[in-house]
């Protein structure tokens, strides 16, 4: 299952064109301006994993902001490739109200997802 959401995410990037070159990757001026975002998607099926940090930006190396976690409730709103290529989502820990991006990898996918997150 886990795979199959990927894999509907990258299909749904696939159409996405690139972002133009900006600063050095390294830069944490990257982690800016991403702060606000639609909430577009509204079935569920995700949870917090054990500790799932949630960032200022779409890049391990910006801010943390909080943490979640499973007993936490979550409000997943929209997906973004970084310029780097990499697939966040925007989620808000509706538990701590923590607004931020985690990384799929970092979610657990409680049961079949009815369709791709929409691009923020």
């Amino acid at each position: 299952m886990r795979s199959r959401v990927m894999a509907a995410i990258s299909v749904l990037f696939a159409t996405l064109v690139a972002a133009p070159a900006g600063g050095a990757a390294a830069d944490p001026a990257h982690c800016s301006g991403w702060n606000t975002h639609p909430d577009r998607y509204s079935v569920g099926d995700f949870s917090f994993g054990n500790g799932t940090a949630i960032r200022r930006g779409p890049y391990t190396n910006c801010d943390r902001l909080g943490l979640g976690y499973p007993g936490h409730g979550i409000d997943v709103h929209c997906a973004q490739r970084n310029t780097n290529g990499v697939v966040w989502i925007f989620v808000r820990d509706t538990t701590t109200g923590v607004n931020g991006w985690a990384d799929p990898d970092a979610l657990r996918y409680e049961f079949e997802v009815a369709g791709p997150i929409p691009l923020c």
